[in-house]
């Protein structure tokens, strides 16, 4: 037994986004931990790399911008597991380009707030909607 403890445990891992990715070396710890792992991605064509990447993980596709994408990846995510997850990876990080490459102090508002929502505040609410599946100690 692995000093994480969590052999034939499930533990979703959002944010995967390629084989560089954080989410993709922790998926690959947790595996090698035994984990049962469901990985998290943003569009069908990471899913597909996820799918390549992780052949015996399920993949869920969750866009965290909007809430309700939210609570329905968190209610199939429910429906993949048979015990109660054992932990949640938030590896989410955004930034909004569409003006270009600008200095940091340049930056717009509005595009500071999507980043704060998408890279932040997706964590909470992620952990509010799998609340429900989650292990007491989890």
């Amino acid at each position: 037994m692995s000093f994480l403890q969590l052999e034939n445990r499930p533990v979703v891992v959002f944010g995967l986004a390629n084989r560089k990715s954080v989410a993709c070396a922790i998926g690959k710890v947790l595996r090698e931990a035994g984990a049962l792992v469901v990985h998290v991605v943003r569009t069908p064509e990471r899913a597909q790399a996820a799918a390549r990447l992780f052949p015996e993980s399920p993949v869920v596709i969750c866009d965290v911008a909007q809430e309700a994408n939210i609570e329905r990846a968190c209610k199939e995510i429910a429906a993949h597991i048979q015990t109660p997850l054992a932990g949640v990876v938030h590896s989410i990080a955004y930034a909004n380009y569409s003006q270009g490459m600008v200095p940091f102090h340049q930056t717009r508002q509005q595009d500071f707030l999507q980043a704060m929502q998408i890279s932040c505040y997706s964590f909470i609410a992620i952990a509010n909607h799998c609340r429900h599946s989650m292990d007491p100690n989890g």
